[in-house]
């Protein structure tokens, strides 16, 4: 099907920018991305797609080949937007004052969307089903989660999940990946110390929690694991010059790329807080979740990537990566049940994601768009002979 899906990706690449750009005007946030779904439920509707009713409220799955026997590919692409100010100029800028695609998200929609035009002429040739999912609320919200927990992936079950993003200064329009932690596990805490409030010149009638929260961060940047992070980025305390507050708070994240460590990091924390918190006889109050786990490739998933991409791109076009990103994603929730890769698309010398001058860079679109299509193609004629 080699020259069949590149022929194809030549003949959909305008209607998939288009879209991206289309998509780009319209950015929504997490968990409030009713235009944009709304826009991808009627393009997915005028395929021969089964469209579901939504499992949360903005997703939108649609099923290929869904009551074939055989494995099942499950594609997926996140859709949410960031709380950004757009700076660019294009013809296409966000038209939603303080949100835009800073981190690519419209490049991932549109590459979807044209992988599942390409895959729609070839129904007849797959001997499995593909599952189309346009996900909400990666950003922040984690909402991969409660999707598979409200059986998004369950009918027909799950073999393998494959998802592609959008990466500033990795080779340009190269695949990259590796077999084990592609990007970290993230976690946020918010600690509020308590202590007795009082007047700046007699510190000694007082308890200053911001006393005890600075030796909690001196404490946390000195004991916690080297191999995760443990950083502190919002501090509050206080309200003027001459008063000493009841209260002081810390929050920030953590981030690992094994589970050991990252309970190891928890141990660490809630031991220093703990601690210091006694010994100055001030109480607390402590908010630890990890919301993002380790997105880590499979072995299969990682072997998968980069047959596809030497195969319809040639040799050369794979990267192996040599290093996991310390950023999060919430696609480990898919890793977690089934089999799969996550990649990084090459975007080279690039604008930094999340910045409000970021723009996806059109001239990846069709690669990601063969590579998600022949991932699905491949696999399933791989595994269902």
């Amino acid at each position: 099907m080699k020259e069949e899906i590149l022929k194809l990706a030549g003949r959909h690449l305008e209607e998939a920018t288009a879209l991206r750009h289309e998509l780009h005007k319209i950015p929504e946030i997490a968990g409030k991305e009713f235009k944009t779904s709304a826009l991808l439920r009627k393009r997915l509707e005028a395929l021969p797609l089964k469209v579901l009713d939504p499992f949360l409220e903005t997703d939108v799955v649609a099923l290929l080949n869904d009551s074939r026997p055989g494995c099942n590919v499950t594609l997926r692409a996140d859709i949410d937007a960031l709380p950004v100010t757009e700076e660019n100029t294009s013809d296409h800028v966000s038209t939603h004052p303080g949100m835009m695609h800073a981190c690519g998200h419209d490049g991932h929609m549109a590459m979807l969307y044209g992988a599942a035009r390409i895959l729609c002429d070839l129904r007849d040739r797959l001997p499995g089903s593909v599952r189309i999912l346009f996900q909400p609320g990666e950003e922040v919200a984690a909402l991969a989660k409660p999707l598979i927990e409200a059986g998004a992936v369950d009918v027909p079950k799950m073999d393998f999940c494959a998802a592609l993003h959008g990466w500033p200064n990795v080779k340009y329009n190269c695949i990259s990946t590796r077999t084990g932690a592609v990007m970290a596990a993230a976690g946020f805490f918010y600690l509020t110390v308590t202590g007795r409030g009082g007047h700046g010149s007699m510190p000694s009638k007082a308890l200053n929690p911001i006393n005890v929260i600075a030796r909690i961060v001196d404490a946390l940047r000195k004991e916690c694991p080297g191999e995760g992070v443990c950083t502190v980025c919002h501090i509050d305390g206080g309200s003027n010059t001459n008063i000493i507050p009841a209260t002081a708070k810390i929050e920030g994240t953590v981030r690992f790329l094994k589970d050991e460590v990252g309970r190891e990091i928890e141990t660490v924390f809630r031991s220093v807080v703990e601690r210091i918190c006694k010994e100055e006889g001030a109480t607390w109050e402590l908010d630890y979740t990890v919301t993002y786990p380790v997105t880590a490739s499979s072995a299969e998933g990682a072997e998968l990537a980069k047959a596809v991409t030497e195969k319809y791109f040639g040799n050369g076009r794979f990267v192996p990566m040599k290093e996991s990103s310390m950023s999060s994603e919430d696609f480990s929730y898919f890793l977690r049940k089934s089999s799969g890769v996550f990649c990084h698309l090459g975007l080279g010398e690039h604008t930094a994601l999340h910045n409000s001058r970021f723009e996806f860079d059109d001239k990846v679109l069709e690669t990601g768009m063969i590579f998600l299509a022949g991932i699905a193609a491949d696999y399933l004629t791989a595994h269902n002979r």
